[in-house]
C-alpha cells in the first residue's frame, strides 16, 4: 500500500473515532449538568426539618435536642448519626442512645436513662454528699431527693472526689450490677435492703469482690447478713426464712449476724459461731 493510501485510511479512522466520541462527551456533559441541577433542587428538600425524640431521661425534648448538637442546618446525606449518639451518651444521665435517619428530612433519637440502684456517700468540692449510682457503677446525680430515700445505702466505700459521669472503683462494679439484677428480677426483695456495708480488712485495698465482705441490713430484721462480695437472690431468700425461723423460736434477739460466706448459714451469737442446718 502506498504512503498516500495509508494516510487516507488513518485520517478516515480518526474521523470515525471523533464522530463516535463526540455524542458520548455531550451525553456526559448533560448528565453532569442534570446531576448538579438535581442536587441544587434536592438539597433544600433534604435539610433536616423533623427530629423525633423518645426518651425516659428526666429531660425535656428540647434539652435532648440541645445535647445532640443538631442545629437545624444539617442535611440528611451529611449528618452523622454516630457523632450524635456519642454526644448524647456523653451526658451523665444517658445510659444508651440510638439515632437513625429517616429519608428525606427526619432524625429519630431514642434515649435510655440511668436508674439508680444505690446511694453512696462521696466527696464533691470538699463536702460529703450523697450521690446516685446506677447498675454500671456510674455516678449520674450528686445529691439525693426525697424520692430517693427508698434506695439502699452503700456504705464503707471510699468514693473520693466523685464527679458526674465518674465510675466507681472496678472492684465494686459487680455489687452494683447485683443490685440492678435484684431490682429487675425481684423488686420486693430489693425493697427490703436498707443498707449494704462493705467490710474490708484493716489497711487492705480491694481489687475484686473476693477481697471484701458485705453486711446486708434488711428493713424486716435487726440482724445483719454477711456474704462474700455479692448480693445473691437465693441467699437472701434463705436468710429471710432463717430470720423468720429464729424469730419464731424466740432467739433472734441473741443473734449478732447471719454468716452465709461458706454456703451454709452460721449464727454468730455473742462472739461464738453456731452452724445452722
Amino acid at each position: 500500500m502506498s504512503n498516500a493510501a495509508a494516510l487516507r485510511n488513518s485520517v478516515s479512522g480518526n474521523e470515525g473515532r471523533v464522530r463516535w466520541a463526540r455524542p458520548v462527551l455531550i451525553a456526559l456533559t448533560v448528565l453532569c449538568a442534570l446531576g448538579l441541577a438535581a442536587r441544587f433542587i434536592a438539597e433544600p428538600l433534604m435539610q433536616i426539618r423533623h427530629v423525633v425524640v423518645q426518651s425516659d431521661v428526666p429531660l425535656a425534648d428540647d434539652q435532648v435536642l440541645t445535647f445532640s448538637g443538631i442545629q437545624g442546618t444539617e442535611h440528611w446525606y451529611t449528618l452523622s448519626t454516630l457523632a450524635i449518639q456519642r454526644k448524647l451518651e456523653a451526658n451523665p444521665l444517658v445510659r444508651r442512645a440510638r439515632v437513625v435517619k429517616v429519608f428525606p428530612d427526619t432524625v429519630r433519637m431514642t434515649v435510655w436513662g440511668r436508674q439508680a440502684v444505690g446511694i453512696v456517700l462521696a466527696t464533691a468540692g470538699g463536702r460529703s454528699l450523697p450521690v446516685l449510682v446506677d447498675g454500671d457503677g456510674v455516678v449520674y446525680k450528686v445529691g439525693a431527693s426525697s424520692a430517693d430515700v427508698d434506695l439502699p445505702v452503700v456504705s464503707g466505700l471510699a468514693a473520693g472526689d466523685t464527679v458526674l459521669g465518674g465510675r466507681l472503683p472496678r472492684a465494686y462494679l459487680s455489687l452494683f450490677s447485683d443490685l440492678r439484677g435484684l431490682r429487675e428480677r425481684s423488686p420486693s426483695l430489693y425493697a427490703l435492703i436498707s443498707e449494704v456495708r462493705i467490710v474490708t480488712a484493716a489497711g487492705a485495698e480491694a481489687s475484686s469482690p473476693q477481697d471484701f465482705d458485705l453486711m446486708l441490713y434488711l428493713t424486716s430484721s435487726p440482724v445483719p447478713i454477711r456474704s462474700r462480695g455479692s448480693v445473691d437472690e437465693s441467699m437472701l431468700k434463705n436468710a429471710i426464712m432463717v430470720v423468720d425461723l429464729l424469730s419464731r423460736q424466740g432467739v433472734l434477739k441473741d443473734i449478732q449476724e447471719l454468716d452465709f460466706r461458706s454456703g451454709d448459714v452460721v449464727y454468730k451469737r455473742g462472739g461464738a459461731g453456731i452452724k445452722g442446718g
